[in-house]
């Protein structure tokens, strides 16, 4: 379990994509607790920021929850629902604000799906629960 330090590419995301592909493995399943962060930076020797760096990634992509006094936890892939959305709607993305998270019980790190028809907005989605189709 090593990064490369001379590839070009930060170690942070080295990082991310080695824990992300160990998670794809099912090393760690759905549920299931990643190391401490401490024992990740000493498994790959890097420090503490980068391992935080990394995980905040994996977090931002729906991957993890970070739960204090808990550990790094998996997270269960959720049922997807598929909504129709309007042929032309424009589809935008950004992060919920704290209201907006609490409103649809999204986990912080998830970005909200915006679908605008004729100028108005016509739905918020949680990106790590919903499909959009136009079919």
């Amino acid at each position: 379990m090593s990064l490369d330090p001379h590839s070009g590419v930060p170690l942070h995301r080295q990082l991310a994509a080695a824990l992300r592909a160990r998670i794809a493995a099912g090393e760690w399943p759905p549920g299931g607790l990643l190391p401490a962060q401490a024992r990740i930076g000493y498994d790959y020797q890097v420090g503490k920021a980068t391992v935080q760096t990394a995980v905040n990634a994996l977090r931002s992509e729906g991957l993890v929850d970070v739960e204090r006094g808990v550990g790094i936890r998996v997270r269960a892939a959720a049922y997807r629902e598929r909504v129709a959305v309007p042929r032309g709607a424009t589809i935008t993305s950004r992060m919920p604000t704290v209201d907006e998270r609490a409103e649809l019980d999204m986990p912080e790190g998830v970005p909200l799906l915006l679908v605008v028809v004729g100028g108005r907005l016509r739905g918020r989605y949680p990106a790590d629960r919903v499909d959009l189709t136009t079919s």
